[in-house]
């Protein structure tokens, strides 16, 4: 019978979190990551299996509790416009104070390893389908037309704005480049108009 963990593993991974996505996968030494966990490496090693499995564990942490509240927003306004802008919103929100301040690990990780990874890729590209789907779901709540185009726009953007955010910028020139994603979508309705 394997040993009990002694530790709460959604607290050591918020640990962990910082030290991949400020360093990414390859500049975070393991003890590096067992000091901002707080464990020794044999219980890391225990409880993940490698550096790699421990990884994996905080990719699905981060993607959890940093992008869910984001995609709920979309997923669940009525109003698909209106749930696009709160999500986008949200994700300037969290450029602004700092949430962000080193892009999106989930981006990083993904632009860091794709080629050499397909765990990693994997989890993105299933992140990256779910956001695909809720904007094209968001789209057809409002009717609008060729939604799967839409959608994929849409998701140029958000991934921009993740990388974008390791410039720190300022909530005016978010709220400029939102507005200007915004207006794309709405501008071939007011020309029909």
């Amino acid at each position: 019978m394997g040993r009990h963990r002694e530790f709460d593993e959604k607290k050591v991974l918020d640990g962990a979190i910082e030290v991949f996505w400020r360093r990414g996968y390859s500049g975070a030494s393991i003890q590096d990551v067992c000091d901002a966990m707080g464990l020794n490496p044999g219980s890391v090693y225990a409880a993940f299996g490698s550096k790699h499995g421990l990884f994996l564990a905080v990719i699905r942490r981060y993607l959890d509790s940093m992008n869910r509240p984001g995609l709920e927003l979309l997923e669940t306004n009525p109003c698909g416009l209106d749930g696009i802008r709160a999500y986008f919103d949200f994700i300037a929100n969290g450029i602004v104070n700092g949430n962000r301040r080193w892009g999106c690990l989930g981006t990083n990780a993904f632009v860091e390893l794709k080629e050499v990874d397909d765990d990693v890729a994997q989890l993105m590209l299933d992140h990256l389908t779910r956001l695909e789907i809720a904007f094209r779901e968001a789209l057809q709540r409002d009717s609008f037309e060729h939604p799967e185009s839409q959608a994929k726009y849409l998701l140029c953007i958000a991934q921009g704005l993740n990388v974008f955010a390791k410039t720190s910028p300022n909530r005016e020139t978010l709220q400029t480049i939102i507005d200007a994603s915004m207006f794309s979508l709405v501008s071939p309705r007011l020309a029909a108009n």
